[in-house]
Formats: structure tokens, C-alpha cells, sequence
């Protein structure tokens, strides 16, 4: 009984928790692409004080949306200086996927220089794109749906 009290209140909190940005180290990043795996990943690096990041995320949302878990992995990484605005940041805007503070370390292994830069990544973990500025809803489903079909 005791289980079922856990596993009840987990589905309950783990909603609240998805949004919550942590810092994330390079080798955890590389772990998560690993863990992701069979799928197309796509780094979003983004900050909060950036009006183009602000008006790419619900393009991103709703990318998010339309593809299965199972075949799309979009993963935020904010390079904010401060996390303070992040968390508010992403629950305002209803970001439905994780969201991570990147540190220098990540930034530079990537090459970012300015925001929004996207990064992707095909089924086979082979990092395919990597580019900087705001990218249309239409370009982003032509790249994942081009990046599925090599799988």
C-alpha cells in the first residue's frame, strides 16, 4: 500500500518537476545524447533576455507536440548567467520539454556565440546541425523529418 501512496504522489509532482532547470555538465549532457539514442535530438540553447529565443520557444512547444516521445528529443539549455529567471521563465511560457543551465564548458564544446543556436542530432547520436539564429516551424519539421527517414 505504501508503494502505491509513492508511486501516486510521484505522478502528481513529477509534472512540476519536468520544468525545473538544474545545471548540467558536459559529460551529463553527453550522457543524456547517449540515452536518447534511436531518436532525433535537438539542443535548443536559448536566454531568457533574448527576444528571438522568446519568439522561437512556442514554435519549439509545439514541435514538441507534434512528434512522439519516442522519435523526438528537444532538450533546452539556457545559458542565462543567472538561473533565477529560468524556472519562471519556462513554467510562463509552458515549455514541455527538459530544460538545463549550460555552463561555459557547454558553450564553448558547442561553439555558441550568440542565441538561439540549435544543434541536431541524428537516431545514431551523429550530430548533424548546428547553427546559430531562430529557425521557422517549417524548417524544423523538414530537419527532424529528414533526420527520421535516415534512421
Amino acid at each position: 500500500m505504501k508503494k502505491l501512496i509513492f508511486c501516486l504522489c510521484m505522478c502528481l509532482i513529477m509534472p512540476f518537476c519536468a520544468n525545473a532547470a538544474e545545471n548540467i555538465t558536459l559529460p551529463q549532457l553527453k550522457s543524456l545524447l547517449e540515452q536518447n539514442r534511436g531518436k532525433v535530438v535537438m539542443l535548443n540553447f536559448f536566454a531568457t533576455w533574448c527576444p528571438p529565443c522568446r519568439v522561437e520557444l512556442p514554435e519549439l512547444v509545439k514541435l514538441r507536440e507534434d512528434y512522439p516521445q519516442d522519435k523526438l528529443m528537444i532538450i533546452g539549455l539556457s545559458v542565462d548567467e543567472n538561473a533565477a529567471p529560468v524556472e519562471s521563465f519556462i513554467k510562463n511560457a509552458g515549455v514541455n520539454y527538459p530544460v538545463y543551465i549550460a555552463g561555459q564548458e557547454i558553450t564553448d564544446s558547442y561553439n555558441i556565440s550568440s542565441v538561439p543556436h540549435n544543434a541536431f542530432f541524428a537516431p545514431d547520436g551523429s550530430l548533424i546541425i548546428s547553427e546559430p539564429g531562430m529557425a521557422e516551424t517549417s524548417v524544423l519539421k523538414r530537419v527532424v523529418n529528414d533526420l527520421m527517414k535516415d534512421k
